[in-house]
């Protein structure tokens, strides 16, 4: 040995993904997983086993869909915010930007993307949203 060590790496950042399609979920998983930086740590169905996850697991980044069974994503904003309190939360759905980004941001979103974003603006929002201080709100991004 030369006497040096490798600098020490930080941890990937876990991320929780929550939306009740499991495709959406999947695909979700392999975007994570383009950023050496980011691993997924648990996946919720619905708003009721979003929070469940995010207690056990307290995420770094919550990716939230709002259409979900059981209790929707704006329904489950607040306790997600109270549950893991350091986590980002993105929201993830396909509602236009315009019709209820305002409303997840007053809700304690760190920020809002609209589902069909490119991979690279998804992993680049995630990325912000982490390399913020504090959990304030990032900036929005729409589809590219």
């Amino acid at each position: 040995m030369s006497g040096r060590e490798p600098p020490e790496r930080a941890a990937p950042a876990g991320v929780l993904i929550c939306d009740d399609n499991a495709a959406m979920r999947t695909l979700l998983e392999v975007v994570v997983g383009l950023s050496p930086r980011l691993h997924v740590v648990g996946e919720a169905a619905d708003g009721n086993e979003a929070v469940d996850q995010a207690r056990r697991h307290q995420p770094e980044v919550i990716l939230l869909d709002l259409a979900m069974p059981n209790r929707n994503g704006l329904e489950a904003l607040p306790e997600l915010r109270a549950v893991a309190p350091e986590a980002r939360i993105i929201v993830f759905s396909g509602f236009a930007t315009a019709t209820v980004a305002d409303q997840v941001l007053a809700l304690g979103a760190t920020s809002y993307l609209e589902k069909g974003s490119h991979p690279d603006v998804i992993v680049a929002v995630i990325e912000s949203a982490l390399a913020t201080s504090s959990v304030a709100a990032v900036p929005l991004a729409a589809p590219s």
